[in-house]
């Protein structure tokens, strides 16, 4: 499960596979690959990303019958981001491969067939890792930055790092900010007037320090910040008054399988009940594949039971703040884009009634 409570989904070619089993425990949704190519162990993550795993011995079966370049192929041809996890020892003692070989095959997937070669030493860290890259490939990766960072060695180095993150503002600025005003705090709270006494500071530069202070953050930075909005303001979403039934709504299946609807709305007008998956990213068909579970085991639900059973309508309904041109084929599924102006004014509203703040 992700972090911010996204069920995670692999479809996988062997989903009554140990390692299929293994990902279910971790709160992974497996679901099988109706069609493939070839009886191989595939994990696909989303439309771009798919992972292969083979055993040490299984690269050297595939080495010999050829399935592990006629794969390469498929996996470079149907996927961006195509992945072969090695796992385990290769043992050539007891097989007549010259490792030699065997290294010329595994850098040919890279260099050949453009494939990304992960080794790992056993199926749990195999395991893990095809979740993590399912959580940032369906989730994201949060708050990763790409500036390399050092430990700071002192309150002052601290300091120093801080100022020097603001616009225009490099080392020496830093220092020479810190020891005219005395503090971070003091910076944050000086006026246009009072920086552009600096040297090196213009009135450019100082009303972009000024904005970076005093403005107002807005950013819909995760599908939870959505999902607030929404739920707080579903005119992002729908024409008409709706009912908000639940978020974060379990629902399962036959084998107990669970799925997890980010938000359940009640259209009382039109009798319909609709389920809503957000997605911080464009929305694809893997997503309406999603949707489509959950809406093929709503009536599993007590909460949704009563009210399909006295004539309720289900529908679907995918949304994103990314620019999105998808239209689902399932004629039970519409895909929409929120606002993304919109949906800040509304966290915005939502942070001044938490802190109390009117601006």
């Amino acid at each position: 499960m992700g972090s911010n409570g996204a069920v995670l989904v692999v479809w996988a070619t062997k989903p009554r596979g140990r390692p299929a089993r293994m990902l279910a425990d971790l709160g992974v949704e497996v679901v099988p690959v109706v069609e493939d190519e070839g009886n191989v162990d595939r994990y696909v993550l989303s439309k771009r990303v798919a992972v292969e795993r083979r055993t040490g011995s299984g690269l050297l079966r595939g080495i010999m019958d050829k399935t592990l370049f006629t794969s390469a192929v498929y996996l470079r041809e149907h996927f961006a981001v195509p992945i072969l996890i090695v796992e385990g020892a290769v043992n050539y003692e007891h097989s007549a491969f010259n490792p030699q070989a065997v290294r010329g095959a595994v850098t040919s997937m890279m260099l050949e067939y453009g494939l990304s070669v992960l080794a790992t030493p056993d199926l749990d860290e195999t395991v893990r890792v095809i979740a993590m890259m399912a959580r940032q490939e369906q989730v994201g990766i949060p708050e990763i930055s790409f500036t390399p960072k050092r430990a700071a060695r002192d309150l002052a180095d601290q300091q120093r790092r801080v100022v020097e993150m603001l616009p225009g503002a490099g080392m020496v600025l830093a220092r020479e900010l810190l020891q005219h005003f005395g503090s971070v705090r003091r910076i944050a709270e000086a006026t246009e007037d009072e920086l552009r006494a600096m040297r090196g500071i213009g009135a450019r530069k100082a009303r972009q320090i000024v904005k970076v202070f005093a403005d107002e953050y807005g950013s819909v930075d995760t599908e939870k910040d959505l999902e607030d909005a929404v739920e707080a303001e579903p005119r992002l979403l729908f024409r008409r008054p709706v009912e908000l039934l639940a978020r974060q709504h379990h629902i399962y299946t036959d084998e107990k399988d669970r799925h997890v609807v980010d938000l359940v709305f009640h259209d009382a007008r039109a009798n319909e009940v609709v389920l809503v998956e957000l997605k911080r990213g464009r929305l694809g068909r893997e997503h309406a594949a999603q949707i489509r579970r959950y809406l093929d085991h709503a009536a599993q639900s007590k909460l949704l039971r009563g009210l399909l059973a006295g004539g309720a309508t289900l529908r679907g309904l995918l949304a994103t703040v990314e620019p999105s041109d998808y239209e689902p084929a399932d004629p039970d599924v519409t895909a929409r884009v929120v606002d993304r102006k919109r949906a800040i004014a509304v966290l915005k509203r939502l942070r001044a009634e938490r802190t109390g703040d009117p601006a």
